[in-house]
């Protein structure tokens, strides 16, 4: 389901590596809330090994990036294909989650490269 790519204390890299959708989207969260902390200010989800988020999965999105944000930190997704980058646009999802390209996110987390 996730492979934690950093952790450290002020920031948590996750890769997804299944679709998330609502069979599982439960799941992800409970994995969320397992390794991130307060004091992580950075959190990163790589979307890169998938191809396909539910309304389910948008959802559980929502609430990681509410917990991050009400503590004052920010919420980065990368990886997104093209199809779903259209969707988050669409859906105005890229105002709320900030959307990083590759190059971005692993200048900001450069254990994804590896």
């Amino acid at each position: 389901m996730i492979e934690i790519v950093a952790k450290a204390p002020d920031r948590l890299a996750m890769r997804i590596t299944d679709d998330l959708k609502m069979e599982n989207a439960r799941e992800f969260f409970d994995l969320f809330r397992e390794h991130y902390t307060d004091s992580q200010v950075q959190v990163l989800i790589d979307f890169g090994k998938i191809r396909f988020v539910d309304s389910s999965g948008i959802g559980i999105l929502l609430r990681c990036a509410e917990e991050v944000k009400k503590r004052g930190g920010s919420f980065f997704i990368c990886g997104l294909n093209k199809s779903m980058q259209s969707v988050f646009r669409l859906a105005g999802l890229h105002k709320i989650f900030e959307l990083l390209e590759q190059e971005q996110a692993n200048m900001r987390f450069p254990e994804l490269q590896s």
